[in-house]
């Protein structure tokens, strides 16, 4: 029996929040950091400690809130997110009006509250994917369009601060400003989520106990968290090694930044009604196999180029931007598809805890990617420090390059290919109380 396509309605209705939730992207880890060592007498490495610390408790608290998310009723979803959303107010107060003389413990339960209250929206939010349709197609639209509408929020947090400093706002009033653009219209794009969109059915019954040897022995889902690992390491470096890269290697200035990544997103954008036509043609596995590797081939050159080749670098940054929307597409798709087998097999819903895993495990590339870029671009500064732009060429292409050719070899026997994830649905669908 062929799913209901989704409606328009029900697709904005569940991709609206996306925008909202990645306004803060800039003003979190752009701004806040510099902020709190300029204004706050911070020390660098006391701010990033402080930082890791509030970030490596996502490790924990995303699979907690999975598995909770699992054992509770429908209307769990509901209190998660609304939990999460009250949780980020506070936090978000301590970080932007740090009391005078706590700077530090100011950063650090800001920042852990905004975390933990981000985890009980995102956790819920981005496992309701796997609840919309049983049609991997119709995930595939939804998990687009979400993606797209997290593009345009993360091209407006790059806007916000650039306009703060156009108004001569300081970079506290430009937080507020951020803050501002992401509570309102988050709120109503929350509300209409949970008010307007069937929450997510309970269909089968949970065992006791999280199991999680038999988690870990669901072998789709242990070879699509590897993949998914280390493509995200693989996209991480180059973002923080960006700025850099641009200035140092290329002799470009801020403006040129500011233009780069309208480029690349902007071909993100673009590219996501490609990847669903091509997912309709294509198994998803290959065809995400084959977008990473025509981004290997569109980014290498980057470690060639130098002082006065930034017209050359905006063409890689069309062509990655092209292959990153595969990356926000297809992925999801298929983690929703994992879900649908793990209930089959283990004979209950663990669709929370899997997305909490796939997030923690993006949570935790984004964080090596940093202390692997800057440990390494530290380390070629100090032992060869007259060829520094020709090594930050090297790593700043080089490492995702050889990690995207980890994440496709580690892809190469992904057993759960489209066609039997059809007939999988099919049974589940057989199997349910009419």
């Amino acid at each position: 029996m062929k799913a209901a396509r989704l409606g328009s309605q029900q697709l904005f209705t569940y991709a609206l929040p996306a925008l909202p939730l990645a306004v803060p992207t800039v003003g979190l880890y752009v701004l806040l950091p510099t902020w709190y060592v300029e204004q706050g007498g911070l020390a660098l490495w006391l701010v990033g400690l402080i930082l890791m610390l509030a970030r490596v408790s996502d490790l924990i608290t995303d699979p907690l809130i999975g598995y909770w998310l699992d054992r509770g009723r429908p209307v769990r979803y509901r209190q998660f997110i609304l939990a999460g959303a009250v949780l980020c107010l506070p936090g978000l107060a301590l970080l932007v009006l740090p009391p005078a003389g706590h700077a530090a413990l100011s950063l650090l339960l800001g920042s852990t509250l905004l975390y933990l209250g981000w985890t009980l929206v995102q956790v819920p939010y981005l496992s309701w994917l796997a609840a919309l349709s049983p049609e991997s197609y119709q995930r595939a639209r939804a998990a687009s369009l979400r993606e797209g509408f997290g593009l345009i929020g993360l091209l407006l947090s790059a806007v916000l601060p650039a306009a703060g400093l156009m108004l001569a706002l300081s970079t506290q009033q430009v937080l507020w400003l951020i803050a501002g653009f992401t509570l309102l219209p988050g709120a109503w794009a929350l509300w209409r989520l949970l008010h307007c969109l069937e929450l997510p059915a309970q269909e089968m019954s949970n065992c006791s106990g999280a199991d999680w040897k038999s988690l870990w022995r669901n072998r789709p889902a242990r070879i699509l968290l590897q993949s998914w690992f280390w493509n995200g390491i693989a996209n991480g470096v180059p973002a923080v090694l960006f700025p850099l890269y641009v200035t140092r290697t290329l002799a470009g200035s801020e403006a040129d930044r500011g233009l780069l990544i309208l480029v690349y997103f902007g071909a993100a954008v673009l590219s996501l009604p490609l990847w669903l036509g091509l997912s309709r043609l294509f198994d998803k596995a290959d065809l995400w196999r084959g977008a990473m590797l025509f981004a290997i081939c569109a980014f290498l050159p980057a470690s060639w180029l130098g002082a006065g080749d930034l017209y050359w670098f905006m063409l890689v940054c069309v062509l990655t931007g092209l292959a990153l929307g595969a990356d926000l597409a297809l992925p999801h798709a298929l983690q929703a598809e994992v879900c649908d087998w793990d209930r089959f097999r283990y004979r209950r819903q663990r669709r929370g805890l899997l997305f909490a895993c796939w997030n923690g495990a993006n949570k935790l590339a984004l964080a090596l990617a940093a202390l692997i870029g800057f440990g390494l671009l530290n380390l070629a500064d100090g032992f060869v420090p007259e060829h520094s732009d020709v090594l930050l060429a090297i790593l700043y292409a080089g490492i995702p390059c050889v990690m995207k050719l980890i994440a496709i070899w580690r892809l190469r026997h992904y057993p759960l290919r489209t066609r039997l994830h059809a007939r999988l649905m099919q049974r589940i669908q057989l199997s349910l109380p009419k």
